[in-house]
């Protein structure tokens, strides 16, 4: 008898480390503002610069990995950008280590009392995505 447990949609992997997330009692900031768990990995806000550096570590340690996902340009993000699982190539491995992955690099990321800081996410993706980013408009003081 064979189980296929896929989890290919990117909601699942959000599901799974949010629940992780607050079963570890992980609470996190960036730039000084308290963010909400449910707010962190989604697939526009942090998630892409996170999977970005999961993908960047094992590459480091000459781990031959294919984490079956893409970047998107989104100039509704955070980063830029927007993450997404390749339905065709996503395989239980993928599955497993992206979420053993981020899960490693978010208790790698630097702590500052009981908050995880988000701050080192920022740089993840470069300028890769930069044009994306759309300037929130200011108001000149008169």
């Amino acid at each position: 008898m064979s189980i296929d447990i896929k989890l290919t949609d990117y909601k699942d992997f959000e599901g799974v480390m949010t629940q992780l997330a607050i079963d570890r009692g992980w609470e996190f900031k960036f730039a000084d503002e308290i963010i909400p768990v449910e707010n962190i990995f989604n697939e526009a806000t942090y998630a892409p610069a996170l999977l970005t550096l999961v993908k960047s570590e094992f590459e480091f340690r000459q781990i031959n990995l294919n984490l079956d996902f893409l970047l998107r340009g989104e100039s509704n993000s955070l980063f830029g950008a927007k993450v997404q699982f390749t339905e065709t190539d996503n395989a239980f491995q993928a599955q497993l280590w992206r979420i053993l992955g981020s899960t490693m690099m978010i208790e790698a990321l630097p702590k500052f009392g009981p908050y995880i800081s988000l701050d080192p996410l920022q740089y993840a993706l470069g300028d890769t995505f930069a044009s994306y980013i759309t300037e929130i408009p200011t108001q000149e003081a008169n």
